[in-house]
């Protein structure tokens, strides 16, 4: 703890009193009732790392910076937060028994109802697949074991020109659906295969990016997703 009762200097005042007006910058929040985070707890932890950040250091809340102010907000509302183990390629955080995959993005492009995921994983076998078998073969066995460690994808959202954050959760289960998918969608070198196949809007279109031997998940239909909270500033 600080001792306040201690002289600060002229430039130490000037600091904390740009602090404080960070943290006190007008923001909206809309936090939703069915969100095991909407607790005053979590919401106002999570906002003055945002604004620390945002409004005080001058740089988006985004990677390494949201995973750590994801897990202190969770920590200090009461859930059980424990990192991944070193060497874990799919998640991050595991919070009440819950293993989550962080993701953040900013983005100029992003869209208001469907969600992007530009590397779900690596996978540098995509580049060594010449068949279409090899290749549904590969991705169905990266899917059963994504879906076996991962219970869910947390990412957090920053539209740029609406100065706005939105925590979205996006649903494992979805990619279930990956092994229904036929031999001929895997054609192409680097496929790009709407899933369900043949529905519109896809629930999510799925792209294995053969130049940077990474999978990308697009077009993930918000509504099948759980919107934890938004912040407008």
């Amino acid at each position: 703890m600080i001792d306040f009762s201690v002289t600060v200097t002229a430039a130490e005042e000037r600091r904390l009193n740009e602090f404080v007006r960070a943290l006190r910058t007008n923001c909206t929040v809309e936090m939703n009732p069915a969100s095991p985070f909407h607790t005053d707890a979590f919401e106002s932890e999570f906002r003055s790392k945002l604004l620390t950040h945002h409004c005080f250091m001058g740089s988006p809340l985004f990677q390494e910076s949201f995973d750590s102010a994801f897990a202190a907000a969770c920590s200090y509302a009461g859930h059980s937060v424990a990192e991944a183990p070193e060497g874990q390629r799919f998640w991050d955080l595991m919070v009440d028994g819950k293993r989550i995959s962080l993701k953040s993005s900013k983005a100029r492009s992003l869209r208001e109802s469907t969600l992007h995921i530009s590397k779900l994983t690596e996978a540098a076998w995509i580049q060594d697949c010449r068949t279409a078998k090899r290749r549904r073969e590969r991705t169905r066995r990266l899917f059963q074991e994504y879906c076996s460690e991962v219970d869910a994808i947390v990412q957090l959202r920053y539209f740029q020109a609406l100065r706005r954050y939105e925590l979205v959760e996006i649903p494992v289960l979805l990619f279930a659906q990956i092994m229904d998918v036929g031999l001929r969608h895997f054609a192409a070198d680097g496929p790009t295969i709407n899933i369900p196949v043949g529905k519109d809007p896809p629930d999510f279109t799925l792209k294995l990016d053969r130049s940077d031997a990474k999978v990308t998940i697009a077009k993930i239909n918000k509504h099948l997703c759980l919107v934890h909270g938004v912040w407008q500033l």
